[in-house]
């Protein structure tokens, strides 16, 4: 395979060998290919030549929606996302104080919330545990706190109130444990002390370094808010990282004028460093909340509680004229939307903007999109709506199966219609949400392909007709982000030019389903060049 690269201004020309390279575009593989687009023509000899063994390469992946800053911070602090019971999470803790006496603030993730039984966590669990300085560890949902009695302390009396969200509250009316939506969460969290600017990129190098391990070489941040966009910035002018990052500003319903003006600034600043590894196109709305707190806003109410609809965190109104706002200053549009009416809503204002505006440059972005009424399924395609989803969340374990009493089955086997969606000529990117799961590709086709858990349960997987294809999950992977992130398909292989691809070490075209998540990723190359 004949590729090039560029060194400076002079041409360096890659021959890769070894390999078989696959071709999306016709399903094939081939053992060379050549440039005949006449832009670059490949002739002559090679500058250089790569063995790549006998791997199989594909088009590097990228990830529609993940946390990398979020998911580096997390990895510092204790990590319970392994544990099963409350005395596993509780001996991780001790240890990690063993091993960081002199911390003064203790944060990590994420707990499984499924391991209660009602997902009820008291601070004083955690306090057996470490009591002489607040501790908050993130639920998987990342929707939700629990903290230690040191931490519920930080929280003003009587309690502020709140636009979203929840606190656990008992009897008496003094809070037990659990904080849920971030309006409740950041009365501790906007508590923590002020974070380093070189700890922050220490965080995302980490982060980083994981994304290029697993084939990914470009990911959008789905959620920036002051300060973070420096510690890219850091990172960038240092040369540190290996991945391209499009940032997305979160936009506040409380003060959303405020917080595009922060938008816009910070994209100046970005614009401003001209460096082809970072942008900062995109603004990111919460249309509701998550189905584990009951705030995901749902069309139907809750089983558990009749007059709970969720929680919509913005009227129709403001909604509309924040996004409109944002799409006239050229922003792309990535809306958080789990409930079946929240996806509605997000819809019905997607539609607006364009019907003012027209079709943007970019897609606007539907994040999540868990529960789709059928009246809404075709609406993606026709509006050219991307519906970024989670492939690792479509399968039935612990997560999933603590919402039934909730739901009920009949909305639970609703959710996560990547068929129903892909049929419909909906675009569906795929992205992890990192860290409220793994950010290996490879894991996230394996469950879109089976739909089963870890353990192949069920056996021909949960709501098997909603299962998507290798192939499909591939291009879900690769080519729909490159097309969600910059508006066209920059995942070609034959283009004699500089690209990303990986190297796996089977053919995930070949392999059963349920060794699919087996496969590992030998290499990563971006623009030509070795990341990983």
């Amino acid at each position: 395979m004949l590729l090039q690269g560029t060194v400076g201004k002079a041409v360096l020309r890659i021959k890769f060998t070894g390999a078989r390279f696959f071709q999306p575009h016709t399903g094939s593989f081939v053992d060379e290919l050549y440039s005949d687009n006449g832009v670059v023509a490949p002739t002559g000899p090679a500058n250089q030549e790569v063995d790549l063994g006998s791997g199989f390469v594909f088009p590097a992946f990228r990830d529609g929606h993940a946390h990398p800053l979020f998911a580096g911070r997390e990895a510092a602090g204790p990590v319970v996302t392994s544990a099963k019971s409350i005395p596993e999470i509780l001996d991780i803790l001790r240890s990690y104080r063993e091993v960081n006496p002199d911390s003064l603030w203790i944060e990590g993730g994420a707990y499984d919330r499924s391991i209660v039984e009602g997902g009820l966590f008291l601070a004083s669990w955690l306090d057996e545990a470490i009591s002489d300085v607040p501790v908050v560890l993130h639920a998987s949902d990342h929707h939700t706190i629990w903290v230690n009695t040191l931490a519920l302390g930080l929280i003003p009396n009587p309690i502020p109130p709140l636009v979203s969200g929840s606190i656990d509250l008992d009897h008496e009316g003094s809070p037990q444990g659990v904080l849920r939506e971030p309006d409740a969460m950041a009365l501790v969290l906007e508590k923590a002390p002020p974070r380093m600017l070189q700890t922050e990129v220490s965080a995302l190098v980490w982060a980083d370094k994981v994304l290029a391990s697993f084939g990914i070489v470009e990911a959008q941040d789905a959620w920036i808010t002051p300060g973070m966009t420096e510690v890219y910035l850091e990172a960038i002018s240092r040369d540190l990282l290996l991945v391209d990052y499009n940032l997305g500003f979160k936009i506040e319903p409380s003060n959303w004028q405020q917080s595009i003006r922060f938008a816009q600034k910070d994209r100046e600043q970005v614009v401003k460093l001209n460096n082809e590894s970072l942008s900062a196109k995109t603004v990111k709305f919460f249309a509701d909340g998550v189905f584990g707190s009951g705030t995901a806003a749902v069309l139907d109410p809750y089983l558990d509680d009749d007059s709970n609809h969720g929680e919509p965190l913005w009227s129709e109104a403001d909604l509309r004229s924040a996004c409109l706002k944002a799409a006239e200053l050229g922003f792309q549009l990535h809306i958080h939307a789990i409930g079946d009416a929240g996806v509605r809503q997000a819809l019905d204002t997607i539609e607006y903007v364009q019907g003012v505006l027209g079709a943007p440059d970019l897609p606007s972005v539907i994040a999540h999109v868990e529960l789709v009424n059928q009246a809404d399924i075709a609406r993606f395609g026709l509006l050219g709506v991307v519906a970024n989803m989670q492939p690792l969340w479509a399968q039935a374990d612990g997560m999933l199966l603590s919402c039934v009493p909730r739901l009920g089955q009949a909305r639970i086997d609703q959710m996560y219609r990547m068929r129903d969606l892909i049929d419909s000529g909906a675009t569906i990117s795929f992205g992890s949400d990192w860290p409220v799961s793994s950010s290996n590709p490879i894991l996230g086709i394996a469950t879109a392909v089976s739909r089963q858990t870890v353990e192949l349960e069920p056996l021909g997987g949960w709501i098997p007709e909603q299962a998507i294809t290798v192939a499909e999950a591939i291009d879900c992977y690769s080519s729909a982000v490159s097309q969600q992130l910059t508006g066209q398909d920059r995942t070609a292989l034959s283009l004699g030019e500089p690209c990303d691809f990986i190297v796996l070490d089977s053919n995930p075209l070949e392999t059963p389903a349920e060794l699919l998540r087996h496969i590992k990723v030998l290499a990563t190359y971006k623009l030509s060049k070795r990341i990983f």
